[in-house]
């Protein structure tokens, strides 16, 4: 009898971890599935996105601050950090001046 129990308990125990699990994705019905998922913060970066997105973050800057800050829109600052897009020689001094990094301007 109690070995029963124990596996039922087991048994409840695992679908809840499998729930756990699982990723629940909500297209709202207006945005039409136009807002991109939001970028994790990269443990080993790679890509220069991956670099401003952490320098922003130690900077303790949202996107819109640091938009405001570099005289660009937000929508801007999105796309370098999701590499859809380089800063040009002139935004790049001046998110070095705001992030305090001294990196050679990027090649494309």
């Amino acid at each position: 009898m109690l070995t029963e129990r124990c596996c039922l308990t087991l048994q409840v125990l695992g679908r809840l971890l499998g729930i756990t699990q699982r990723t629940i994705r909500v297209v709202h019905q207006l945005s039409g599935g136009r807002f991109s998922p939001r970028k994790l913060i990269p443990v080993n970066p790679k890509t220069l996105g991956d670099h401003l997105l952490l320098k922003r973050i130690e900077a303790d800057l949202s996107q819109l601050e640091m938009a405001l800050k570099a005289r660009v829109s937000e929508h801007t600052v999105r796309a370098w950090e999701h590499d859809r897009s380089l800063p040009t020689e002139g935004q790049w001094r001046a998110l070095a001046d705001i992030l305090r990094f001294e990196l050679a301007f990027p090649k494309s």
